[in-house]
């Protein structure tokens, strides 16, 4: 999960907070954001965007530390846990496009098998077919030896 949506998922619709106007010094308007550090877990904050690249060092928070001790040990946790099994997630999902593309070939391998068997069982039957021609001299393809 990405902090835009974890940002998304914390956010209060009745926080006045949320519709403050800040600006840095490179006129961006700057959206409120939540951190997920281990020392500081749903503290909220605004930075610039370009913070600490251009010398722009803008960084505000927006309450001050009032988290409690339980949540600072189990939100980061949790968030790590996300992380781990959205990376298991993309491998199952890897593992399974590779099994589709595995599959596929299979049934392509198969259906070429059963054309070749077709194939073989049609040959077959003309030859026998043209051999029970031969013998009975109904074939008028092979002309038949005379004395």
């Amino acid at each position: 999960m990405s902090n835009a949506m974890l940002n998304r998922i914390c956010n209060d619709e009745n926080d006045p907070m949320l519709r403050v106007k800040l600006r840095c010094k490179h006129g961006d308007l700057l959206s409120m954001q939540t951190s997920w550090s281990e020392h500081n877990p749903t503290r909220r904050f605004w930075s610039c965007t370009h913070y600490r690249e251009d010398a722009c060092n803008f960084f505000r928070w927006r309450d001050r530390e009032d988290v409690d001790i339980r949540s600072k040990y189990v939100i980061p946790r949790l968030a790590k846990k996300i992380k781990e099994l959205e990376e298991v997630l993309t491998s199952y999902e890897s593992r399974v496009e590779s099994n589709q593309v595995v599959m596929k070939e299979k049934k392509k391998s198969k259906c070429c098998n059963l054309k070749l068997i077709v194939l073989i069982i049609i040959v077959c039957f003309l030859f026998l077919s043209l051999a029970k021609n031969v013998k009975d001299g109904s074939c008028r393809c092979v002309q038949p030896k005379l004395p």
